[in-house]
């Protein structure tokens, strides 16, 4: 079981003698690929309680009319989705590949905790395929239905958010019965390089078919879903006086929730690009493994960075700041 051939990832270094005299070393490009991530994280984290707070604030409290608080929600809770899968992805890929957690691993035997922070990252990796096409829903009811897509919407959240959250225990049963594993990353990767993985799953199931399937048959019904919103689109601009009388604060939003809906499109190419390379060669998801935490990143940051830019909820109203200073000019 100790040893690595083609059709197994990597030497598993559970009560693996040859790691008992491992020693951690700060000084490894694992360690500095590990830090990295938490720069443009932090930053984020700040952006998506700021879309959290104008959430709350201009939509819930004030019912700002540039808040679709449908909209806005889908975002939210996507984001958040993203936070838990960087978080567990850390966990079971970043983390272990320093070596920090080499010596601990070799003290444990496989056990249940770390199938269940490896079925985490699995878990969470449905959901944000899921959240795009909740998004582009959410954003054709006002189109097709304008006199009452508050009342729609609210249906549809009602139970398109369950269904995003029990809709991967469908695909991770398998995993009730695995025991996680600390494995070896294969070269170019040190000595102590690990990550967390699994087996003894039920008839010994693997992920990255049901995952692979799963990314396919959302991308579609993403793309279906963005072509039909954008037909919408294009046939209010030419037709509708409606769209034509229409502020230029609310063509922005409109233009800000398109590019927030077309980034998302990046945890379809991330999840194609990593299954398929593992699907294909072991050895090639371990150079793969290389960027592919980045290219998670990329998803987890472009979204909630190009929403915030963009969107006129986020701007302070040029009519409103003179007219705050305007008050404050009387008052003295």
């Amino acid at each position: 079981m100790n040893e690595s051939n083609e059709s197994n990832p990597g030497i598993i270094i559970n009560l693996n003698s040859n790691y008992s005299n491992f020693q951690f070393d700060i000084f490894t490009i694992p360690v500095l690929l590990a830090i990295v991530p938490f720069i443009y994280i932090i930053p984020t984290c700040f952006v998506i309680f700021r879309i959290i707070q104008v959430y709350i604030v201009k939509g819930l409290r004030n019912n700002d009319e540039m808040v679709n608080k449908s909209v806005f929600l889908v975002i939210i809770l996507s984001q958040l989705s993203c936070l838990c899968f960087f978080l567990s992805d850390f966990l079971i890929i970043r983390l272990p590949s320093t070596g920090i957690l080499t010596t601990w691993c070799q003290q444990q035997p496989e056990n249940h905790f770390l199938a269940m922070l490896f079925t985490t990252q699995i878990y969470f990796s449905y959901a944000l395929m899921i959240y795009p096409v909740l998004l582009t829903i959410v954003r054709i009811t006002p189109i097709q239905l304008p006199h009452r897509h508050r009342e729609i919407n609210s249906k549809i959240l009602a139970y398109g958010i369950p269904f995003v959250h029990i809709y991967p225990l469908f695909f991770i049963f398998f995993m009730v019965p695995a025991l996680g594993v600390c494995r070896q990353f294969k070269k170019p990767y040190p000595f102590g390089s690990a990550f967390i993985h699994f087996y003894g799953s039920w008839h010994d199931f693997k992920n990255a078919p049901f995952e692979m399937i799963n990314t396919v048959f959302w991308l579609i019904t993403y793309l279906l879903c963005n072509f039909k919103l954008h037909q919408k689109l294009h046939y209010l601009k030419v037709n509708s006086q409606c769209h034509q009388n229409q502020s230029a604060r609310y063509r922005r939003a409109e233009i800000s929730l398109t590019l927030t809906s077309v980034s998302m499109i990046l945890t379809y190419i991330v999840n194609l690009a990593f299954q398929g390379t593992f699907l294909i060669d072991y050895n090639l998801m371990t150079y793969s493994s290389f960027f592919r935490p980045y290219g998670n990143d990329l998803e987890t940051c472009v979204v909630p960075w190009v929403f915030y830019l963009t969107h006129p909820a986020f701007q302070k109203r040029q009519g409103s700041i003179m007219s705050s200073s305007h008050q404050r000019a009387t008052r003295t």
